[in-house]
């Protein structure tokens, strides 16, 4: 009886080798023979499921993705509401995190020089914002009374800021220790929600 294959864990486990190659090599010098040889098939494996090297990398940048959202809902399962507590798995500030963040460090550092990057980063943005947007809400209620564009604000700013810690925590570790950027999440978060509250409250203040 011929061995059934499921196409998506295959898929997956590809996109995680990938990643752990792309972190070791980088985008640019990482080939399909790295990649192959990372994830234990052969380079023809690799071409039957992805249909380009993009894609390949599309897909294990998607991993980090994946594994935040998991992570961030096994802990509002727990009934974890502390943002900061809920988005510390954002951060490479242990080694796995740091391995995720490296990822995208060296896709950042790419995207100028590829228009198909820079268009597969535009998406991937999308997708990571719409993970901090729920997160924001569960963890946030009062976010709800927020206006549209105080609340677009507050998200822009919480993403850009975990963006800077990322490049920081993976850069420049010896400077962004992992408790540095939990104290430097933590005070921009207050910062943020803060802001937010007071816009809301001058908001209704001038309506009555």
């Amino acid at each position: 009886m011929p061995k059934i294959v499921d196409v998506e864990q295959t898929r997956l486990r590809i996109a995680k080798a990938a990643g752990k190659a792309i972190a070791e090599k980088g985008i640019s010098a990482v080939t399909m023979i790295d990649i192959a040889k990372a994830a234990g098939v052969t380079t023809g494996m690799i071409t039957h499921y992805f249909e380009s090297k993009t894609g390949i990398i599309a897909a294990a940048l998607r991993v980090p993705l994946l594994n935040l959202e998991r992570k961030v809902a096994n802990q509002l399962e727990k009934g974890e509401t502390d943002l900061a507590t809920l988005l510390d798995v954002a951060l490479p500030a242990s080694r796995a995190h740091v391995e995720d963040s490296i990822i995208w460090v060296n896709f950042w550092g790419v995207i100028a020089a590829d228009p198909e990057f820079h268009k597969l980063n535009a998406t991937l943005h999308r997708e990571a914002t719409r993970i901090y947007d729920r997160v924001i809400r569960a963890a946030w209620p009062e976010s709800e009374k927020w206006a549209k564009d105080v609340f677009d604000m507050a998200l822009r700013s919480i993403v850009t800021f975990l963006f800077g810690l990322s490049a920081g925590g993976v850069t420049n570790r010896n400077v962004w220790t992992p408790s540095v950027q939990r104290s430097q999440l933590g005070l921009q978060l207050r910062m943020v929600r803060h802001w937010a509250q007071q816009q809301t409250l001058q908001s209704e203040t001038h309506d009555q």
